[in-house]
Order: C-alpha cells, then structure tokens, then sequence
C-alpha cells in the first residue's frame, strides 16, 4: 500500500441510512441533504490524489441496495483511493461492494515510518471498533476506531475518528497522531487482576 502523500481518516458515514439523522444527532431535514454536506466535505476535505482511510459503515440501513448506493456515492467522491476497514454495516462476501474500495481490511495495522508525512515509530492500529487494548498500546501504539459515534470516553491513545466527532468532515492522519501523541500511554505494563480466577 502506498502511504505516501496526504492521508485523511473518518468513519461512519452512514451513507443512505434515513435513521443515521436523528439517531446521531446530525442536524439534517433528511437523508439526501446529509449525505450531500457528507459528500461536500469530502472533496473540499481530501484531495483527488489523497488517500482515504474509511474506518467502517460507508453506508447503514437501507431499504434497497447497499452496493448501489455505495456506487452512486463513490461515483460522487473526488478522492480516488479509499481504503476501506470494514464495519458492521458494511456487506461483507459482496465482491461489487468491495470492488468500490483500493482494499478492504478488518484491521489494518502499521508504523508511523511506513508513512512518508509522519516520523516516529509508534504502531497505528485501525479498525471499526474501539478497543480496550491494541497491538502495541503500552509501547505507544495508537488507535483510530469508529462506531461508537463520540459517546464512549477516549482512553491512552485511542479515538474515535468518526464522523460524528469530527463534525462530519474527514481529519488528516498526522493531525490525529499529533493529538494522540501528547497523550500519555496510559498503561502499566503489570497491573493487579481485576477479575477473578474463575474455577
């Protein structure tokens, strides 16, 4: 994968899905207009030539076909390079939804070296869901995550790079380490057992 150039992140988009505007509080009058200012901030965000980070639930709910709709959506989208970390709405075994996206990964790990805007050694760990530990979190390991919708607290450094936390706009990557890196680790590498030893 080539990590070189400007890197963007978002999630959660929910493209299509009439539920997704008043269940996350996107102050929209109706599906169309939300995924326009979607759409919007998109090609105002990331470049033709930049590559896109889409951390899960391109589209949601939908009544009709989620691949269509991804379509018509990807056919509006400047950015020509999506890479796609699937989430729990996206359609998974559906090789014309898959075919929209450069690669399609259900975790998607790598250092901040691989990538030619960033310095530094610390993993990067992408995936859809927010997780409590990570490949690498008590060396300083970051972690992107989406669906929680910016309702759960942000532990170390983890965040959610949905768009309901970024108001609905993708955020450069090297903006987001920046943020995280000036977080402490927050993890003691032996730490007293909280839970029983079960029998």
């Amino acid at each position: 994968m080539d990590l070189t150039g400007r890197i963007f992140v978002t999630a959660d988009t929910h493209f299509g899905d009439p539920e997704a505007v008043d269940r996350f509080g996107r102050r929209h009058p109706d599906v169309r207009d939300m995924d326009d200012r979607m759409v919007t901030e998109i090609n105002r965000t990331v470049g033709a030539d930049d590559l896109l980070f889409h951390l899960g639930d391109f589209t949601g709910r939908l009544s009709g076909s989620r691949t269509r709709h991804a379509r018509a959506i990807r056919e509006r989208l400047e950015c020509e390079r999506i890479v796609l970390i699937r989430g729990n709405h996206d359609p998974a075994n559906k090789p014309d939804f898959d075919a929209l996206f450069e690669s399609v990964h259900e975790r998607l790990t790598f250092r901040c070296s691989d990538v030619a805007s960033l310095s530094g050694e610390e993993r990067i760990v992408m995936e859809h869901y927010p997780l409590r530990v990570w490949q690498g979190r008590h060396d300083g390991a970051c972690h992107l995550h989406g669906h929680a919708h910016g309702t759960i607290l942000e532990e170390g450094r983890s965040t959610d790079v949905g768009v309901d936390s970024w108001n609905l706009r993708p955020i450069e990557l090297s903006s987001v380490i920046e943020l995280l890196r000036a977080r402490p680790v927050g993890f003691e590498r032996v730490r007293p057992r909280s839970q029983p030893v079960r029998e």
